[in-house]
């Protein structure tokens, strides 16, 4: 069972091979997982447009996550500096608090907008694979 937890999964194949035309058109529109830091962030893009999904800590009982799309410059620093950028934007954005309005990262928090629940479920689907391996990696052995 430990080795079946460890091992990398196999790529999907891709959706056109064994999807209908309504579950090919909802993969193409459909938000994808990109990268992440366990525990810290995730990175994911739909059509395009990248997102951080960045973790952040309330008090010490509870923390929550911002969804920020990338700004223009945000995404030509990722691209520079790749994954660490990405953990020190995410640390920027935990330092600012955004679920306080002084934070200049709590007004382009798409989790705290009106479609935040269509946002919460798209990137919890982009990533699903992701911490379902960690909730398992996690889980007491039989």
């Amino acid at each position: 069972m430990n080795d079946a937890r460890q091992r990398p999964l196999e790529a999907i194949p891709p959706v056109e091979q064994w999807g209908d035309v309504t579950r090919i058109a909802q993969d193409r529109h459909a938000m994808r997982y990109v990268d992440h830091e366990p525990g810290a962030w995730f990175l994911v893009e739909q059509q395009g447009i990248f997102y951080l999904d960045a973790r952040y800590t309330i008090n010490s009982m509870v923390d929550d996550s911002a969804l920020i799309r990338l700004a223009e410059s945000e995404l030509m620093a990722y691209q520079n500096g790749g994954h660490d950028y990405l953990s020190d934007l995410a640390g920027r954005i935990d330092k600012s608090g955004p679920h306080r309005e002084k934070s200049p990262f709590s007004e382009r928090d798409l989790f705290r907008g009106r479609d935040s629940k269509k946002y919460r479920t798209a990137v919890a689907d982009a990533i699903v694979n992701h911490t379902w391996l960690a909730r398992q990696r996690r889980a007491p052995s039989a």
